[in-house]
């Protein structure tokens, strides 16, 4: 494929499907003596406790969660995140200094209840975050807007805010909430 035409990938998924897409039904491979048919390697393997087969589970489950298998091998930092209403994951890198001028960023919304910055626009101490409220992301990856370099703007709410009310970029905007942009930035 060329250009535009690469598949536009969800946070964490490795199917390498459209956001919102279905995969095509593909034919099971024969498992023989436990090996996948006669394929030593081959695309849309799926490995499932220590077994491959072929295909393609579904991209998001009936309650809008994306469908991920991920083992975490290595222990990273994984969190589970707003976009456009669906709940995806990401893994946390931890935190960087940037210039946004220099540096395509994203934008992530953490809804608080309190937030000071420093006179370099970055927390002054922790932000005082809605207990079960999860963050929310404008893009993921494949979306000309998207980074992996994530900008944090603190949208502040009353103490009498429901949790994950806030589910999209577009909810964090018509709020009406005060919108706090920081120089804070993490990976």
């Amino acid at each position: 494929m060329a250009g535009s035409e690469q598949p536009r990938l969800t946070v964490g998924s490795l199917l390498g499907l459209r956001l919102g897409s279905v995969p095509e039904a593909q034919p099971a491979v024969v498992t023989v003596d436990g090996g996948v048919g006669d394929e030593l390697e081959g695309p849309n393997w799926i490995v499932e406790g220590g077994e491959a087969s072929r295909g393609h589970p579904s991209a998001w489950r009936g309650d809008g969660i994306e469908a991920l298998t991920f083992n975490n091998p290595f222990g990273q930092v994984m969190e589970r995140v707003w976009f456009d209403g669906k709940v995806v994951y990401a893994v946390d890198l931890g935190a960087v200094i940037v210039d946004p001028a220099e540096v395509k960023v994203a934008q992530e919304y953490q809804i608080v209840y309190a937030v000071q910055l420093d006179e370099h626009g970055r927390s002054a101490g922790v932000p005082e975050r809605v207990e079960g409220q999860l963050n929310i992301y404008d893009t993921v990856p494949g979306m000309d807007r998207y980074s992996p370099i994530w900008q944090f703007n603190y949208v502040v709410v009353p103490r009498n805010y429901v949790a994950n009310t806030l589910k999209s970029e577009g909810d964090c905007l018509a709020s009406g909430y005060q919108i706090v942009r920081s120089q804070d930035f993490e990976n």
